[in-house]
Parts: structure tokens; sequence; C-alpha cells
């Protein structure tokens, strides 16, 4: 997918992961160390979902790559 699109669904997986936390009771240190957890896993995904198609020959690489 775009990444245009795939920035929409990393803004709401971000907004999620900050209301979750939100309403968190536990320690500051525990909140810390899941949200970066979640960030991390979110920015992964995000990465990923980039798509990058490209031209030319053999030696140059063709056709779509992920």
């Amino acid at each position: 997918m775009s990444l245009d699109v795939a920035e929409e669904l990393f803004v709401l997986e971000l907004l999620e992961m900050w209301e979750t936390e939100s309403k968190e009771t536990e320690s500051a240190e525990q909140s810390r160390q899941r949200i970066a957890k979640k960030m991390a896993a979110a920015i992964k995904k995000f990465i990923k979902s980039g798509v990058v198609t490209t031209v030319g020959s053999a030696t140059t690489q063709t056709g779509q790559m992920t």
C-alpha cells in the first residue's frame, strides 16, 4: 500500500496506543516500556507497508518490491 494510506492507519494506531495508556494506573516506567514496544511495532508495520515500484534491466531491478 502507499505510505499515504499507511500513514492514516499509523496515526490511528498511535492514537489508540495513547488512549489505552492514558487509562493505565501502573507506574510511569511500566507505561513507558509498553509505549516504546507499541511504537516500535507500529513504526515497523508502517515501514513494511510501503511498496516501491522500479523499472529497469535485470541488473537494476524491475517490478514491485516490498
